[in-house]
């Protein structure tokens, strides 16, 4: 069969297939006088007109035709893979002809001829076909050539299953558009070695419907059962915006079956025809996350940083980098890069320099530590930014809980001193990047994030300068976060350590928490704390065990996972707000705005000066027990740490 398909039998497959239409076309012209006048064309005595107008009419009409199918290129494609479009081709090939022979009989009612055959009365021969046949004629034709092509498709599709069992049978999740297009892509391009078997929807009315003569078996309920019935080998996820929740569910119940899966990265682009198999992805860990990503387009019209001087702090880091190349794309008139670690931000400049060249964006890459007031200042006094994101900080928190003078130096002297010298050089706005460690903390990494919300807040009083914090749950794929370790760890072999069975936390990606940033510091007003509407928590035991399911293995069998018990300074659960800070809505539906209690700088700048100095002593009980005074809420070490 694989070889009559091949290149060197393409023009004698195009002959027969001329020849077999031919054949057609001329059987539908007779067949049509047969059914017209009940198989007794011989009526009145004029069975000779009606055979020369078969012989004369027949032939002309059947080669129109040959050609306009020629045009319409049904000769350069395959019956195997005939479709609605060739199908209108067809119709379209076979009306032209009914409407040129309409011409005419409508233009010749009588023509002389010679021949054997008795006259018509009026001594002529009658070439005039009887309307009724024409009108049978066009619907023989239509039908006749494409329900043989049709039947040839089916023919060829029951061929190629038969002779390639080894092609892996592959069920789709959603019968929607997305599926039917993925459906269709597999069956008509038989080399992607994927058979698809059949479709699973959530949707309860689609039940028994059949799609490409794939028939949808049900709800997920029904996948486990159709997997086995029907050898499944692989699920495909062509969910338009699938919740994360449903996800997850496919995701356990593939991990039952032991079933690979994959997902389409694009529902626009199946749409456009721009998706075929080998351009699926495996489902990631962030499409399992506890809500739908966040989207954010701020317009450059309204960003506050289009055409603006932009500093940004910790350039080189995960969330600064991903700063920096979002803030370019909003095209401000310049952008510095401020960072302590000197290959991190000669990586980031490389990574920047060909784009800012390109947008006409003037960059420079510095490196420096914002703890250094002789260099900031004279940095910012020199350089004018009008927007400044501050994102340096140390964020780990088992390791500031060992070094809490260490916490102290970076997060809330480098706050100081950057937020000080920003008010000094006249910044419009400058934006702290907080965290949600910062609400109700219980180790000193969060503590000092407190009190740079503190800092800000209080300065924000001071001048012109509008201060804002942007407060964010953790952030996948930073370096240090959960799932890189996870990765790290399960591409060592495992185990996966988990810190325990109940550790749960708000998750988002970097791009949406740099979005979210960018937006904060454009309808902010100053004095605020933005924060986002990041669904439900996740535990951090399903997140090691879906990253291992999606990586083909088993969890606790093939990997197994650890428990290594709560870090000084972890809580079990974190939040996003105190119960005395209430949400507010912003324009955007899924950012909220925090207000800060109302501090008065002399008061807190006397407090900071205090933390300072214990910090430069290196006084860790003596930095908790001030962090203790300063934020009520605050509980260190042998104190209740959940909420």
């Amino acid at each position: 069969m694989r070889v009559l398909m091949g290149p060197r039998w393409r023009p004698a497959r195009r002959l027969g297939l001329v020849a077999v239409d031919a054949l057609l076309l001329l059987a539908a012209f007779w067949l049509a006088y047969e059914i017209r006048f009940d198989f007794q064309p011989d009526i009145d005595g004029l069975g000779g007109d009606y055979f020369l107008q078969f012989m004369l009419i027949a032939p002309l009409l059947a080669l129109a035709r040959l050609l306009m199918l020629h045009g319409l290129g049904l000769y350069r494609g395959y019956t195997r893979y005939t479709s609605i479009h060739e199908l209108v081709s067809i119709a379209t090939a076979c009306l032209t002809g009914t409407v040129l022979l309409s011409v005419f009989n409508f233009s010749t009612q009588y023509i002389t001829a010679l021949g054997p055959y008795p006259l018509h009365e009026s001594g002529q021969r009658l070439l005039r076909v009887p309307w009724g046949v024409v009108a049978v004629e066009a619907m023989l034709a239509i039908g006749l050539l494409g329900g043989t092509r049709l039947a040839l498709r089916l023919l060829a599709e029951r061929l190629l299953e038969s002779a390639d069992e080894e092609a892996r049978r592959v069920l789709i999740v959603g019968a929607g558009p997305a599926g039917e297009r993925i459906a269709r892509d597999l069956l008509k391009h038989q080399r992607h070695r994927y058979r698809p078997v059949g479709f699973i929807d959530p949707d309860p009315s689609l039940a028994g419907a059949r799609i490409h003569g794939l028939r949808v078996e049900g709800g997920l309920d029904r996948l486990e059962d159709v997997a086995r019935r029907r050898r499944v080998g692989m699920l495909l996820v062509a969910l338009e915006r699938p919740a994360p929740a449903l996800l997850r569910q496919i995701v356990e119940r593939c991990r039952n079956e032991r079933l690979e899966f994959k997902i389409i990265p694009d529902l626009e682009a199946v749409m456009r025809g721009q998706i075929e198999i080998n351009r699926l992805r495996p489902v990631e860990i962030e499409d399992l996350l506890g809500r739908p990503p966040v989207v954010l387009d701020v317009e450059a019209s309204r960003s506050c940083l289009a055409g603006r001087r932009v500093l940004i702090t910790g350039a080189g880091g995960s969330i600064g980098a991903e700063l920096c190349r979002q803030a370019l794309e909003h095209r401000p008139a310049s952008l510095t890069l401020l960072g302590r670690g000197e290959n991190s931000i000669f990586e980031i400049e490389g990574r920047l320099a060909a784009r800012a060249g390109e947008l006409g964006v003037a960059l420079e890459a510095l490196v420096g530590d914002v703890r250094d007031a002789g260099l900031v200042g004279p940095l910012l006094a020199g350089r004018r930014p009008q927007v400044v994101l501050h994102a340096a900080a140390h964020k780990h928190v088992h390791f500031m809980e060992l070094q809490p003078a260490e916490a102290i130096k970076n997060n809330v002297t480098g706050t100081r001193v950057l937020a000080e010298a920003a008010r000094a050089a006249g910044v419009e706005r400058f934006i702290l990047i907080s965290t949600d460690k910062a609400v109700r903390p219980a180790g000193v990494m969060g503590a000092s994030k407190r009190v740079a919300e503190m800092i800000v807040s209080a300065l924000d009083r001071e001048g012109p300068t509008r201060f804002i914090a942007v407060r964010f749950g953790n952030v996948l794929g930073s370096r240090g976060s959960v799932i890189p370790v996870f990765r790290a760890q399960l591409a060592a072999g495992g185990p996966l350590t988990v810190t325990h069975p109940e550790a749960t936390r708000y998750f988002m990606t970097i791009p949406e928490a740099v979005a979210l940033t960018i937006e904060a510091g454009s309808v902010g007003q100053g004095g605020e704390v933005f924060l986002l509407d990041m669904g439900e928590p996740v535990k951090i035991l399903d997140l090691a065990r879906n990253l291992v399911t999606l990586s083909g293995l088993e969890p606790e069998t093939d990997i197994a996972i650890r428990f290594t018990g709560l870090r000084p300074g972890e809580k079990l659960y974190e939040e996003l707000l105190t119960a005395e800070q209430l949400r507010e809505p912003t324009v955007h539906e899924k950012i909220f705005r925090c207000r800060q209690p109302e501090l008065d700088w002399a008061w807190l700048s006397d407090r900071v000066a205090r933390l300072e100095a214990l910090a430069a002593g290196l006084d860790a009980d003596a930095i908790r027990a001030e962090l203790a005074e300063l934020i009520p809420d605050y509980s260190g070490p042998g104190r209740r740490r959940d909420p």
